[in-house]
C-alpha cells in the first residue's frame, strides 16, 4: 500500500485521485490524437464533460448502492470518498451523448475512438486502487497472494469477520484484484486498438469493449473480498457485467444479421497529407487539360 505519493507544501497527494486524474488527462489526449491522425474533429473538451459527468455518477451509484437514494445530493461532494465504476461509466456515457448531440459528432465512430484509451485509462486507475488498499481480494494461498497492513480495507474487514487478532502484522493474503484488473485491461486496450484499425463499421469498438469489460469485471467479481453477493448470488458490479455482456453480444448479432462484420474494412479517413496530395494532383491534371 501506498496511498499517499507524496507531500505538496505539507498537503497529502493521495494515489487513487491522482491516477484517476492522470487517467483521464491520458485518456482524452491519446482520443484527440487518434482522431487528429484520422482527420477527424474530436474536441478535448469533451474528455473535460465525460470527466464530470462520470464523477458524479461514480458518486452517485456508490450512494444509492452503499448509503440511501435520500442522500444523493451528497454526489456534489466529490472529494469525499466512494466512487463506483460502473456509476462512472453510465455518467460518462451520459456527458458524452449530450456532447456529441450539441456538436453533431458521429457518435458511434466517437465511441471506437475513445474506448481504446477507456480500457487503457481504466488500468492506470485500478493502479490506484491497488495503491490505496481498496477493491482487494477474497483470502487464498496463491504464491501470488498480497498482505495488507494495520488500517487498511482488508485488515478491518478480516479483523471484524474474527480472521485476524489485533495485533497481528498484517492481514491474511488475498487476492491482488486490481492488478488482475490492471492486466486484463491492458490486454483488452490492445485487442480494442488492433481492431479500430481492422474495423468493418463504426461502433464495432465500442461493442466488442462491452463483451470484453463485462466480461472481464464479471471473472475478476469472483475474486473479490470487499463486494456483498446480494443479488442470486453475484455481486451488484456481476450483475451490471452480465447485461453489458449480453447487450454486447445482442448488439454483435444485430450487426451480424445485417452483413455488417462481413463489409470490407472501412476506409482510412484521409490525413491532411493526403487530401494535400489530392489536390496537388487535381491540380496537375487541370493543366495537363
Amino acid at each position: 500500500m501506498h496511498p499517499v505519493l507524496f507531500h505538496v507544501f505539507g498537503h497529502p497527494i493521495h494515489a487513487y485521485p491522482a491516477l484517476l486524474a492522470v487517467a483521464f488527462v491520458a485518456g482524452t489526449l491519446l482520443a484527440v490524437r487518434e482522431a487528429d491522425r484520422r482527420n477527424i474533429w474530436f474536441p478535448p473538451e469533451i474528455g473535460l464533460w465525460i470527466f464530470v459527468g462520470a464523477l458524479l455518477g461514480a458518486k452517485i451509484f456508490w450512494i444509492i448502492q452503499y448509503d440511501s437514494i435520500w442522500h444523493v445530493w451528497r454526489a456534489i461532494r466529490v472529494w469525499e470518498a466512494g466512487l463506483v465504476f460502473y456509476g462512472g461509466l453510465i455518467g460518462g456515457v451520459v456527458a458524452a451523448l449530450l456532447y456529441t448531440t450539441v456538436h453533431r459528432i458521429h457518435r458511434r465512430q466517437a465511441a471506437d475512438l475513445m474506448v481504446p484509451y477507456l480500457a487503457l485509462g481504466q488500468a492506470i486507475t485500478r493502479v490506484g486502487c491497488f495503491l490505496n488498499g481498496c477493491c482487494y481480494g477474497d483470502t487464498t494461498s496463491a504464491p501470488w497472494a498480497v498482505q495488507y497492513p494495520p488500517g487498511s480495507h482488508a485488515f478491518q474487514h478480516q479483523l471484524e469477520a474474527g480472521l485476524l487478532q489485533a495485533d497481528a502484522p498484517c492481514s491474511l493474503g488475498v487476492h491482488p484484484a486490481p492488478l488482475y484488473m490492471v492486466g486484463g485491461l491492458l490486454l483488452i486496450a490492445g485487442m480494442l486498438k488492433y481492431t479500430l484499425e481492422r474495423r468493418r463499421f463504426h461502433g464495432q469498438v465500442a461493442i466488442l469493449y462491452a463483451i470484453l469489460y463485462g466480461a472481464l469485471r464479471f471473472i475478476v467479481e469472483g475474486v473479490r473480498g470487499d463486494s456483498a453477493r446480494s443479488v442470486f448470488g453475484m455481486t451488484v458490479s456481476q450483475t451490471i457485467s452480465l447485461s453489458l455482456v449480453a447487450l454486447g453480444l445482442a448488439l454483435a448479432a444485430i450487426a451480424w444479421r445485417k452483413g455488417m462484420y462481413r463489409r470490407p474494412r472501412l476506409a482510412p479517413e484521409p490525413t491532411p497529407e493526403d487530401a494535400g496530395s489530392a489536390s496537388e494532383t487535381t491540380e496537375a491534371d487541370a493543366d495537363a487539360d
